[in-house]
């Protein structure tokens, strides 16, 4: 209680109560470390994010690349985009991952079971004798979703081939994300959610339905 009511004030009782969920975690030993340093902690966090024992390894299906970008020039206009004067800005250390890998996984998983491969229109009904009103209010019960359904399911068939043809509707997200209370830190993550998935469900923190994809760093501008 003397370090909620101490320092800062900002500090709100689920922060005191997250504490303790620190403190009688098993693996907590006082003893192991007799004093705290933030700025050594800092510098452990970041050898372990380029050590091979991060959660980004190449195991999980995690990468890392590169990205050029074509940049805007004062007062001058391209007359291509494959223009060789075009100024170019690299972006590096761009963790991501491949999309059919994290399609491949959900697919596999027993969520799956939830999903609705089958799209469907859904129609209501005010009063007996009203014309039925189209309810638009799933992504797989959308045009988009059914005329995709219908795309695939009229390609063509080699010999044998039986499988069901389903659609798996990719829903991207992305939006900058602030880590911390104090400081400026912050990432920008790339995320993904299956529209095969009911919004409702979709909608539940414990329900994992969201896919991390890349994280994408900060540019700064140097004035």
């Amino acid at each position: 209680m003397c370090w909620q009511y101490s320092g800062t004030t900002t500090k709100s009782a689920a922060e005191l109560n997250r504490l303790w969920k620190f403190i009688e975690d098993p693996l907590f030993d006082s003893s192991v470390f007799p004093s705290f340093s933030h700025e050594r902690e800092k510098k452990r966090v970041e050898k372990y994010l380029i050590d091979n024992t991060n959660p980004f390894r190449t195991e999980h299906g995690w990468r890392t690349s590169s990205v050029e970008i074509r940049l805007p020039k004062e007062k001058k206009k391209w007359t291509s985009a494959e223009d060789p004067d075009i100024p170019l800005l690299t972006i590096d250390s761009i963790h991501h991952r491949c999309i059919t890998d994290i399609i491949v996984s959900v697919f596999e998983d027993s969520i799956a079971s939830s999903f609705h491969m089958t799209p469907f229109e859904q129609y209501w009904k005010p009063f007996e004798d009203s014309e039925p009103i189209r309810v638009f209010s799933e992504a797989y019960s959308s045009p988009a979703y059914l005329d995709a359904y219908e795309e695939i399911n009229s390609l063509p068939r080699g010999p044998g081939d039986d499988l069901e043809r389903v659609v798996a509707s990719l829903m991207m997200w992305s939006d900058a994300t602030h880590l911390a209370s104090f400081g400026d830190a912050s990432l920008w993550p790339f995320y993904l959610y299956f529209g095969n998935q009911s919004k409702y469900t979709r909608g539940k923190p414990t329900a994992s339905a969201c896919h991390h994809v890349a994280y994408i760093p900060t540019v700064r501008t140097l004035s």
